[in-house]
């Protein structure tokens, strides 16, 4: 071998880095709009249709109906989002909104234990009206 033989580095590869795939952008504004009028339309309903003289002639079942059904709307449209939205999670990603909408569930339901044992415990129906407005004491007329 010549001393004088010149060595050139081979050229380098350049390789695009892999990222991790990240969730995109999920559009839930649909899930926004079906609590935002089930809000309005149930409470507002149930408001204007109430006391001495009302605003509105309501049924009394039309305003919890029109709530109910707007939040079951509401929840159904924020899973099927959520669902969408952890297509391209991580497995740490997807528990960790799971486990975010587990805590939501368990919160209002023990709300709605907590008040509903108060009131049966102490015996005071009406304060499930100043504790829980969309409670069953508060719709009746």
């Amino acid at each position: 071998m010549n001393a004088t033989t010149r060595i050139t580095p081979a050229p380098a590869t350049t390789t695009p880095a892999t990222a991790t795939p990240t969730t995109g952008e999920v559009d839930n504004r649909s899930a926004y709009l079906s609590f935002t009028l089930a809000y309005l339309l149930g409470h507002g309903g149930a408001a204007l249709s109430k006391g001495a003289d009302p605003l509105l002639s309501l049924p009394g079942w039309l305003p919890i109906t029109l709530l109910g059904a707007g939040i079951v709307t509401g929840v159904i449209q924020s899973m099927s989002a959520s669902i969408r939205a952890q297509r391209g999670a991580g497995k740490s990603e997807a528990l960790a909104g799971q486990l975010a909408g587990l805590s939501w569930v368990t919160g209002f339901v023990a709300l709605f234990l907590a008040i509903t044992g108060l009131t049966t415990a102490y015996d005071t129906p009406e304060l499930q009206s100043v504790l829980w407005p969309p409670a069953p004491s508060s719709w009746s007329a």
